[in-house]
């Protein structure tokens, strides 16, 4: 059934192939829509305000959408601090709103406050669900918590989880190339407290540690430049009652115990520093941080000789991250 006018509401963060699946839905179902469109402060309630884009950009996100499917003027984007239809929508000849399987709650509580105002209750009209990868629902959860790109994709391959992976000879010196943005000195670089913030290295994790940086996971192995230099965590200026995961990862390799150990990391609900004790080499496992951190962590690893490197977990260093991880050999 097409209706004359439709409405649906939401946040659109990170616009992805299930926000254009469900507009698609909604154009089919109806000749003219109305988007409420969550606003920055509403999504500062919900605590997403770390991880999730501004109005503007979402806004952007959408028109720049409905511009592709010819379908910019039958659409009206307004902003909205809650669950319920604005009171200047009520006046509108509205016939259905939209929703997810997710937000048909929402739609029926809308309902429940439309007739206590007297007035006439909405069709409620429940959109297709899009599957991610491995039949999983694609969410911008999924993508603001690094799992999933705006396709739906997993960033770490399931093989990687099974199947160590070995760094060939022909491709060191594209490894050694900084990641991220290189500093000379830490405080330059460091302007994050309030993000999740993870060391790679004993050098650097020593330096957060004097610093009082507080990074909530650190990734050591008493190494520098190879040679055994630590023997105990209190050297690197740890406490000693840190919550230790350890993990083998011999130089040269990325193993799918260490994808497996910064996974359980990442999920665990452990609040206090973690500290994950690698036996071999730890210089491989920026990369595995990078594909399996949220969205908006910063990472940080010593350049021998020349200073800091500050990665951004982004969907762009989780691409560069991938690309680079998958030029790897299985071992």
């Amino acid at each position: 059934m097409r209706y004359n006018l439709v409405v649906c509401g939401g946040t659109f963060d990170h616009f992805h192939k299930g926000h254009e699946s469900f507009l698609r839905f909604i154009l089919s179902m109806g000749d003219k829509v109305i988007l409420g469109l969550t606003t920055d402060r509403y999504v500062q309630n919900k605590k997403l305000n770390n991880s999730a884009e501004s109005y503007q950009k979402r806004k952007n996100s959408i028109e720049e959408f409905f511009e592709k499917e010819n379908a910019l003027g039958r659409l009206d984007i307004e902003p909205i601090d809650n669950l319920f239809i604005p009171k200047k929508w009520e006046k509108l000849s509205i016939d259905a709103i939209v929703v997810s399987s997710d937000t048909r709650k929402g739609a029926h509580i809308i309902n429940q406050d439309r007739e206590k105002k007297g007035l006439s209750k909405l069709k409620v009209v429940v959109a297709p669900i899009i599957f991610a990868d491995f039949n999983s629902e694609l969410s911008s959860f999924r993508i603001r918590n690094g799992e999933i790109n705006r396709e739906g994709k997993l960033y770490v391959k399931d093989e990687w989880f099974r199947n160590n992976l070995k760094l060939i000879q022909d491709l060191r010196r594209e490894f050694q190339k900084p990641f991220g943005e290189l500093f000379k000195d830490i405080k330059d670089s460091f302007k994050n407290k309030n993000s999740l913030v993870i060391t790679v290295g004993d050098v650097t994790t020593k330096t957060f540690n004097e610093k009082s940086l507080g990074q909530y996971i650190s990734v050591i192995d008493f190494r520098v430049a190879r040679e055994k230099k630590f023997s105990d965590i209190k050297e690197l200026g740890f406490m000693g009652d840190e919550d230790i995961f350890r993990v083998d990862n011999p130089a040269g390799y990325i193993t799918s115990d260490l994808f497996k150990k910064v996974a359980e990391i990442l999920r665990s609900d452990i609040k206090d520093t973690i500290i994950l004790q690698v036996n071999g080499e730890e210089d491989l496992a920026v990369l595995p941080l990078v594909l399996l951190a949220p969205l908006r962590a910063f990472i940080y690893y010593g350049q021998p000789g020349k200073g800091v490197v500050r990665v951004v977990v982004s969907e762009e260093s989780k691409k560069k991250a991938y690309n680079l991880i998958s030029k790897l050999r299985l071992a």
